[in-house]
């Protein structure tokens, strides 16, 4: 018995097999020991980051400019993205933060998020480009992404109807916010919806 136990041990498939275990156990650890410094790596540089947006003396644009806001981790970058972005619609850099929303709106539709997180995400900056265009008195940059990215929810439309209120183009608003009127919503909401349509 202890001699065929002995043979199993030498044969090379035994002993390969081992080999292998060993091997992926090594590998297996040395990939975890660099995903765990890549991390801490990541988070210093994010720290880093959002501690040169707390020096008043730079400039959006600068701190576009100077530092690297890509990341391997898209909740970093979209956090610092869009610190980046409202620091740039404070200062009145409406192209910056046009740029960085949109950036970060594709950047959701890219990924693999929950389906509620992504259209809150997506609701959001949806709504931050919207406004962004009405500051920048560009209806055709607006109404192209309010086409292209038609999303059926009550924010969208009534976010659809406040743009082409602005722009008096009163068909489409009313449009917009008809299509708001018809989801399942309270009286007052219906009220500050039916106030904001323009006259026929």
């Amino acid at each position: 018995m202890l001699d065929r136990i002995l043979d199993f041990l030498r044969n090379r498939y035994f002993i390969g097999a081992v080999i292998l275990i060993i091997v992926f156990i090594i590998v297996n650890s040395v990939m975890g020991y660099y995903s765990s410094k890549a991390n801490e790596a990541e988070f210093k540089k994010f720290v880093e980051i959002n501690e040169e947006f707390s020096v008043d003396e730079s400039d959006s644009d600068t701190l576009f400019n100077e530092l690297d806001l890509d990341f391997e981790s898209y909740g970093y970058e979209l956090i610092t993205k869009t610190i980046l972005a409202k620091k740039a619609v404070d200062e009145g850099n409406f192209d910056l933060a046009l740029k960085l929303f949109i950036e970060m709106y594709e950047l959701i539709l890219d990924k693999n998020i929950s389906k509620d997180t992504k259209n809150i995400l997506k609701e959001q900056y949806a709504e931050n480009i919207v406004r962004i265009y009405m500051e920048k008195n560009d209806f055709d940059g607006g109404s192209n992404f309010i086409k292209e990215n038609t999303n059926d929810s009550l924010r969208f439309h009534e976010l659809a109807g406040d743009f082409y209120k602005f722009f008096e183009k009163n068909e489409d608003s009313v449009f917009h916010y008809d299509k708001a009127l018809t989801f399942d919503i309270d009286e007052a909401q219906k009220n500050i919806i039916n106030l904001k349509k323009p006259k026929e």
